[in-house]
């Protein structure tokens, strides 16, 4: 009876510790979600960073998927609210996610042949007329999301500087990506829009034509929510920053962007200029 009764407390002790003690096999996650702004269309996206993430799967056995917001707004939400465990997003957006005080882990940033840097250009159709902003004054202007650092933000700067007042257009909108901007400037549907160099590189040849650059921006950049632990971060943040020595890194970088070489250490810091820049009264209240 002794001998039963030892028998069963030991029974219910490890049935005990089964069921109550966490197991480390269920707790370690193995699917992540990465996400990226709606800067071109969802298809392409996919297509630009289905080479970064299959490397990632292969060198740390995660599977990870890719989501591609539905806004510049929806993804600064999706990060901030841990719907993704991490992200690339543009400078402005970036500036966004940061309000607050709020600090998101730095993962790396695009580095190019030369520069660690873009821009952007306001652009009309090569057969108008006009020759500088202020001759924009009562045109149809075409912008980006409104959180896009190239396709509304910087451009809006670049419009104050000018002495043009938002109003002082016919009407202006904010289309979903900057590749509807370059076709409806090419349409003729808008006299005027804003884009980034990328996009107009190809479209230029079938008669955009570039009215005023942009200041050069740092590039876009890699963050982790706060759902990646300490070790996560560490293993995601080394795996971007030697992408390069990789067999396949000339694939996964120009897929990301063109003329890509490196993903280099990202600082808060580089984009305070940016946010100065942009860090005025630019809000778009009488949008149509």
């Amino acid at each position: 009876m002794k001998q039963f009764i030892q028998n069963s407390f030991l029974l219910n002790t490890i049935l005990l510790l089964l069921f109550c003690s966490p197991v480390h096999a269920e707790e370690q996650k193995t699917e992540l979600v990465f996400g990226i702004h709606p800067y071109l269309p969802a298809t392409i996206l996919l297509e630009r960073f289905t080479p970064l993430i299959e490397y990632l799967e292969q060198q740390t056995g995660y599977e990870i998927h890719i989501r591609v917001s539905s806004s510049y707004k929806a993804h600064v939400e999706n990060i901030d609210h841990g719907v993704l465990d991490f992200a690339y997003l543009g400078p402005a957006v970036y500036l966004q996610l940061r309000e607050g005080n709020n600090e998101f882990p730095l993962l790396g940033r695009l580095n190019f042949a030369r520069k660690n840097t873009y821009r952007g250009a306001i652009i009309i159709h090569q057969n108008s007329p006009y020759q500088s902003l202020k001759d924009l004054k009562g045109r149809r202007f075409a912008f980006a999301d409104p959180n896009s650092t190239l396709g509304t933000k910087v451009p809006q700067r670049l419009l104050l500087d000018a002495g043009l007042e938002l109003s002082e257009f016919k009407y202006h909108s904010h289309l979903k990506n900057h590749h509807d901007v370059a076709l409806a400037v090419l349409m003729g549907k808008y006299d005027v829009g804003a884009i980034k160099e990328e996009v107009l590189q190809l479209y230029q040849s079938r008669g955009l034509k570039v009215l005023q650059w942009s200041p050069e921006i740092p590039s876009h950049l890699f963050v982790a929510s706060r759902n990646m632990n300490k070790m996560q971060v560490s293993e995601f943040r080394k795996l971007l920053l030697e992408v390069h020595l990789s067999p396949g890194a000339e694939n996964i970088l120009n897929n990301i962007k063109k003329g890509c070489v490196a993903i280099i250490p990202a600082q808060a810091d580089e984009y305070e200029a940016l946010r100065q820049l942009i860090n005025v009264n630019t809000n778009d209240e009488h949008m149509h």
